[in-house]
């Protein structure tokens, strides 16, 4: 890589650490903070008012810095459109002073909309496999949509507590590297670790900021897409396994207590489950990306060509 790609990175990273304070001071300011669910965890309520949305500090600088790489219009419009479903999610958030901002289906149409764009542009990269297997290009679209939208969903459910999701995506992400082609691989995830990494030094506990919809909806969206871009839907899978567990533990939870009356766990997503047994939010952020990061490494022994 380059000492010019070097340096764009780094700033963003540096820029990311000087601006996310004047930030949050001035989230302060308007009084536009995070609203608790109602329905959580009694541990969370000291974090009501923490100025939320940080996403669109490391989400606008990914994209600054992509446009000075010249990385796909395609990868960076997926932050773009994925992180305008947030803005206003949070946005509706905040302006009704409750936890709950857009209804499900409300964002699960503007996903499935954006999704479908996604794949059309996929397919100008690739053909229409899946796992490598040929499919019928009617079928990669249902594919695609259900994909990006689920990763998007689940990018947000595991932003339960401080530093999670944060965390979990760069041990997610960062294991492409060893699957990279060329350059454009390295800088298309360095773009968005390098300001994620600035948000987490005042996101990770006692948290300042919250990355919002804004941002987990846009990571979640980013990730598929370069897995789909470069064909690796298997390692995607590997590599995302605590985002997979966050939403089977949620699916599990509803179809368990619907059908049975019962709950599997004391609270879903599963990461309020350890929390409620006693786990220290850093201990569940630990815990949680060391197993993503094991199981990413078992793939990466196994299919990896040396």
């Amino acid at each position: 890589m380059d000492i010019y790609s070097a340096i764009v990175l780094f700033l963003e990273f540096l820029i990311g650490v000087l601006v996310f304070p004047k930030f949050i001071e001035y989230m302060k300011k308007l009084k536009l903070g995070q609203y608790i669910r109602q329905e959580g965890p009694d541990l969370h309520n000291y974090k009501e008012g923490t100025p939320t949305a940080g996403g669109i500090v490391f989400i606008s600088l990914a994209i600054i810095g992509g446009l000075l790489l010249r990385l796909p219009l395609e990868l960076l419009l997926t932050l773009v459109f994925y992180g305008f479903i947030g803005f206003l999610d949070d946005f509706v958030s905040i302006m009704k002073k409750r936890s709950l901002g857009l209804r499900a289906w409300q964002k699960l149409i503007l996903q499935f909309g954006f999704s479908i764009w996604i794949a059309y542009t996929v397919l100008q990269y690739r053909d229409s496999t899946i796992f490598g297997i040929n499919v019928p290009k009617w079928f990669f679209y249902i594919f695609t949509m259900l994909l990006i939208s689920g990763y998007s969903n689940a990018t947000n459910l595991t932003d339960g507590i401080d530093g999670l999701a944060g965390w979990v995506f760069v041990g997610s992400i960062t294991p492409f590297m060893f699957f990279a082609s060329g350059d454009m691989d390295y800088k298309a995830i360095f773009v968005i670790v390098m300001p994620l990494l600035a948000f987490l030094v005042y996101n990770t506990r006692p948290a300042k900021v919250f990355m919002g919809d804004t941002g987990s909806l846009a990571l979640g969206a980013y990730i598929s897409t370069y897995a789909l871009m470069k064909g690796q839907e298997l390692a995607l899978l590997f590599f995302t396994s605590i985002f997979l567990i966050e939403t089977i533990s949620v699916i599990l939870q509803v179809g368990s207590y619907k059908l049975r009356g019962k709950r599997i766990f004391r609270m879903a997503p599963i990461h309020h489950h350890f929390e409620l047994l006693g786990w220290k939010e850093e201990k569940i952020v630990g815990v949680f990306t060391a197993w993503n990061i094991a199981i990413a490494i078992f793939y990466i022994s196994l299919f990896l060509k040396y």
